[in-house]
């Protein structure tokens, strides 16, 4: 699939914007087959190819700028574009933390200057871990156009269900906000650390 077939694939009916600052706009999407919302994400970064691809695949530093993640590590190293880890991400009081296994993957696609990259949720991979609720279900597909050196124009789309007994109508309620402060702390991670 390419970038732009991608985009008339994913434009539903039932998108609302929720959040539109900085050049980031992020929507929220009904599905048919589950009470939890997807979330559609669109931004631009300064940055070259490369800078963003390690950054990805930097596992130690997702804290730095991937919401809520308090704590990475390695399962599996399968190739320099392919691994699976799991993460620990802090949530408010009196919610319990979660956790998630990930299966991470780039690719290019057929067309030049066009990558995706994939984190697909693995939740029986390894046995839960005492004192965190494990996330059951978590999808989420990067779509990166290269526009020249220094810019690069990213597609993100996610489906998460992060388990437990939180009702999905207070879960709907803030999913824009991960995704815009991600993106946001993915600019300025890439502009000032790297």
């Amino acid at each position: 699939m390419t970038f732009f077939s991608w985009i008339l694939v994913t434009q539903q009916k039932d998108c609302e914007l929720r959040k539109s600052a900085d050049g980031i706009e992020v929507y929220t999407c009904k599905m048919e087959d589950s009470k939890i919302n997807s979330i559609q994400s669109t931004f631009t970064v300064s940055s070259s190819f490369t800078t963003l691809s390690e950054a990805l695949f930097d596992l130690n530093n997702f804290h730095k700028w991937q919401y809520k993640i308090i704590k990475t590590e390695m399962l599996k190293r399968i190739s320099k574009d392919e691994f699976i880890y799991r993460a620990e991400l802090e949530t408010p009081w009196p919610v319990s933390n979660r956790d998630l296994i990930l299966h991470v993957k780039m690719s290019q696609t057929a067309t030049p200057q066009e990558y995706h990259f994939s984190a697909i949720g693995k939740p029986d991979f390894i046995p839960p871990r005492e004192g965190f609720v494990r996330v059951p279900v978590s999808e989420a597909h990067w779509y990166i156009k290269v526009l020249d050196k220094n810019n690069i124009h990213i597609r993100h789309s996610i489906l998460i269900d992060p388990g437990g007994s939180i009702p999905s109508w207070l879960m709907n309620l803030s999913l824009a906000e991960g995704p815009y402060e991600t993106f946001k702390n993915l600019r300025n991670y890439l502009g000032s650390e790297r």
